[in-house]
């Protein structure tokens, strides 16, 4: 269960972190940095998650190996696995959050419970529902959980560096959303809001 309890709470942080954290700049700022190109803001203001995620990822990985004792055959990659599932977690909950709003939030929130099942770590997928193995290929967990027993058991037929180029993949839509679709969506996002606030169930 080290693979699920370990690489899980990876993507709750970095949803924690696009829900507590600005995922825009400010006018000011922008002007104090000589009003950069969108693209760079972006990825720039990225640069804030990717460091808190490494640090958490640092944390909760190396507590494994050295208070959990979590015996790995490859320590060196068992750690690897949850530098890159950090970032690639932290920019995919920041892709969204920075594209959608509020309704990112969501679709992180989605994820995590579809995750919980569907990784193919705490439960075999050959004994859940068909459905879930149908949305398991498309969970980054699931490529995670695959690389960490990789890491802790031996890597077989090279499982670990085939799920790290997998779980790498999803970065390429993730950068289509963000600098390419994103200026699409704001005037979705900012229908959204109006619709919400025209509710008077949020503030």
């Amino acid at each position: 269960m080290a693979p699920f309890y370990t690489i899980l709470p990876l993507w709750v942080g970095s949803l924690l972190m696009a829900v507590t954290l600005k995922t825009t700049v400010s006018r000011k700022v922008r002007k104090e940095l000589g009003d950069p190109k969108p693209h760079q803001l972006f990825l720039g203001h990225y640069g804030v998650f990717g460091v808190i995620g490494l640090l958490q990822s640092t944390f909760s990985l190396g507590g494994s190996l050295l208070f959990l004792h979590v015996q790995a055959v490859h320590p060196l990659l068992f750690m690897l696995s949850g530098w890159v599932s950090s970032l690639v977690f932290s920019f995919f909950t920041y892709t969204l959050v920075a594209s959608f709003g509020n309704v990112g939030k969501a679709i992180g929130v989605l994820f995590l419970v579809m995750q919980i099942s569907g990784s193919n770590a705490a439960y075999p997928l050959s004994i859940l529902p068909h459905f879930i193995s149908d949305i398991s290929p498309w969970l980054p967990v699931s490529y995670s959980v695959t690389a960490m027993r990789g890491a802790i058991a031996g890597i077989y037929e090279n499982d670990y560096w085939i799920a790290m180029g997998k779980l790498a993949l999803f970065l390429v839509p993730l950068l289509f959303i963000g600098l390419v679709l994103r200026h699409a969506l704001l005037g979705f996002n900012h229908w959204y809001e109006a619709r919400v606030e025209r509710t008077k169930l949020l503030g």
